[in-house]
C-alpha cells in the first residue's frame, strides 16, 4: 500500500513537473518580442582585419547566411588590393572565413584542434585557448600559409603579442586569473 501511494505521488509529481515545463502553459510572454542583433564576432579576422570600419555595423548586424552576398566582396576587395593577394589564394582561403562562423565538431580529438584546419587540412576546426588567433588571421592573409610565399609579407604577420597567462587547467574558467 505505501509502495502504490509512493508511486502514485511520483507518478503525479511527475505530470505535473511536464506540464510546468510545457510551451503551452501560458506562461510566456504575452506579445511577441522582437530584438535587434548589435555585434556578431565569429571570426576576428573577419569584422577587425579585411572589413572597413564603416562595414563594422553591417556585418554585426546581419547573419552568416548573408554573408555571401555583403560581406564576401568586401573581403575579396581587401585580399586583392590591400593584402595583394591573386583570386587562386583567396578561392582556397575563403571558406576559412565566409560565413564568419567558428566550426567546432566536439566528438573529434581536442588535441587536433586548429583554425585553419576546416580550410587548409580538412580538420574541423575550432581553437585551443593557447592559440594566437590574430597571429593565425594575420599569417593566413599576409603570410603563406598555402605556399604562396611570392604574394606574402611576412612582416604583417604578428602583432607582437604573447599568450601571457601563466597556466591553462581543465576545469572552468581553464585560465589562470587575469594579470
Amino acid at each position: 500500500m505505501q509502495h502504490t501511494t509512493l508511486a502514485l505521488a511520483a507518478i503525479a509529481a511527475v505530470s505535473l513537473a511536464g506540464t510546468a515545463c510545457s510551451d503551452n502553459s501560458g506562461t510566456g510572454p504575452t506579445t511577441p518580442r522582437m530584438y535587434n542583433q548589435v555585434q556578431r564576432l565569429g571570426n576576428p579576422l573577419v569584422s577587425e582585419v579585411l572589413l572597413s570600419k564603416r562595414d563594422h555595423p553591417t556585418h554585426g548586424s546581419i547573419g552568416p547566411e548573408q554573408d555571401a552576398a555583403l560581406v564576401a566582396p568586401l573581403v575579396v576587395d581587401f585580399m586583392t588590393t590591400v593584402a595583394g593577394r591573386d583570386p587562386a589564394y583567396i578561392n582556397a582561403i575563403a571558406p576559412a572565413l565566409i560565413p564568419d562562423v567558428l566550426v567546432v565538431d566536439t566528438s573529434k580529438d581536442p588535441s587536433t584542434v586548429s583554425w585553419l584546419s576546416t580550410t587548409l587540412s580538412s580538420g574541423w576546426g575550432g581553437r585551443k585557448l593557447q592559440d594566437d588567433v590574430v597571429d593565425l588571421a594575420l599569417t593566413a592573409v599576409f603570410g603563406s600559409a598555402l605556399g604562396d610565399a611570392a604574394h606574402a609579407t611576412p612582416q604583417l604577420t604578428t602583432d607582437n603579442v604573447a599568450f601571457d597567462s601563466p597556466s591553462v587547467t581543465t576545469t572552468f574558467p581553464y585560465l589562470a586569473p587575469p594579470n
